[in-house]
């Protein structure tokens, strides 16, 4: 109950503290200036998305590490100012002196906006993401997965609100948000996630989020702890369109690892992603 109470206190705050001392609709107006001009708006934070959304004809090139020399590798696309859509395929043991293990399948994300951010108001999308963390792993009771999913579970469909706020000559941006994922035989609840950026100055941001895995708490395997997904993550911009980025994941030890002799330990994962951000045309 008091991580459903941190939920709706962050979304609360988006509104509350959005409120300023304007009483004419006309003068409130979208909050882009707070965004420094060599960065773009973060799309995703670690695992979970926010409402932001890649400029009109432009694309990212997401690539990241996961256990085991994994790496996945996704294209997204800026169709239009409100909507956008990608594709995901990776495998483990890529870095590596193994033959790498492919994933069974390509995935996908879609997303719209349905509200844009205003001074008042938060900015509001909902999409669909089949995109989880880790090798997509068929079922194999010997490692742990009782059922066909990702090791962190694809947020399936999603309703998101994000709201920045100025911070002296910086910014600071809240998000929150409500999703069900399709990898669900074992566990079908609802979940909800939040999370927060700060940007450090020096092109540097600073990112975390709690993802609760309530759609995941059910004893499965090396699965429901109960304690939820706290991730923490640091990102420099080398350029307005290269980023470089280093997370440390699973913080609260929600899992087990397992490894191929059936031993278990308690561990935080560590991630490298590179995003490379490009317009189509100058």
């Amino acid at each position: 109950m008091k991580y459903l109470c941190l939920i709706f206190i962050l979304l609360a705050a988006s509104v509350t503290f959005g409120q300023d001392d304007y009483s004419d609709d006309s003068e409130l107006y979208p909050v882009a200036e707070f965004i420094p001009p060599a960065q773009y708006d973060v799309r995703w934070l670690i695992d979970t998305p926010t409402a932001y959304m890649l400029p009109r004809g432009s694309f990212d090139l997401d690539f990241r590490t996961f256990p085991h020399g994994g790496v996945q590798a996704a294209i997204s696309i800026g169709l239009a100012d409100r909507f956008s859509l990608g594709l995901a395929y990776g495998g483990s043991r890529i870095l590596s002196e193994e033959s790498p293990e492919w994933n069974s399948k390509m995935e996908f994300k879609i997303r719209y906006m349905l509200i844009e951010e205003y001074r008042s108001f938060p900015q509001i999308s909902v999409g669909f993401s089949s995109i989880g963390y880790g090798l997509y792993q068929e079922r194999d009771e010997d490692i742990g997965y009782d059922e066909d999913r990702y090791l962190i579970k694809s947020p399936g469909f999603y309703l998101c609100a994000s709201k920045r706020y100025p911070v002296y000559t910086s910014y600071l941006s809240l998000h929150g948000g409500i999703n069900y994922s399709l990898e669900s035989e074992i566990d079908s609840d609802p979940n909800f996630f939040a999370g927060a950026l700060i940007n450090l100055g020096y092109n540097m941001i600073f990112l975390a989020e709690y993802d609760l895995a309530i759609n995941d708490n059910k004893k499965a395997g090396q699965f429901g702890k109960g304690r939820g997904y706290l991730n923490l993550g640091i990102a420099w911009y080398i350029t307005s369109e290269l980023q470089l980025e280093l997370d440390f994941r699973n913080v609260l030890l929600n899992r087990n690892r397992s490894d191929e002799f059936g031993n278990e330990d308690l561990v935080i994962d560590r991630e490298v992603r590179l995003v490379y951000l490009q317009f189509f045309t100058d």
